[in-house]
């Protein structure tokens, strides 16, 4: 029991790591695919299918991280959904003995944390509007 115990804080720090230097969607796919293989014990057709499903994620998390004009609430409800697509999918590839770990897993997985929301940047039609008022 101490060692699930120990194995799910490894595992939630590792992902705030993660998070806190927004690393490239590759290598968070590789870093969630190494960790689903050692707590799944999964095959390598199953490693290969997690890693592209994963980098699926992570790259369309970085586009919506891009867009500057989503809020707060938008990209909490798409990242929600992102993430419930691509834990169906890993669920499909598994055994039933392996989704019986896969449900602790997903149960045990801290909520993402998305950064705040950029302000939007100023078009160069509204700086001349406002130096033209200003002046």
């Amino acid at each position: 029991m101490k060692k699930l115990f120990l194995t799910g804080i490894g595992f939630l720090l590792a992902l705030s790591l993660t998070f806190a230097q927004q690393a490239s969607p590759e290598e968070t796919a590789t870093q969630v695919t190494t960790e689903l293989t050692q707590k799944l014990s999964l095959t390598d057709e199953q490693k290969t299918a997690a890693y592209t499903i994963t980098l699926d994620q992570a790259k369309a998390e970085a586009a919506l991280l891009q867009d500057t004009t989503a809020t707060k609430e938008v990209l909490t409800e798409q990242f929600t959904k992102l993430q419930a697509d691509a834990d169906a999918k890993v669920d499909a590839l598994l055994t039933e003995d392996q989704k019986e770990l896969f449900k602790k897993v997903v149960a045990e997985r801290p909520a993402k944390v998305i950064p705040e929301v950029a302000p939007k940047p100023v078009k160069e039609e509204q700086k001349e509007n406002t130096e033209e008022t200003t002046q």
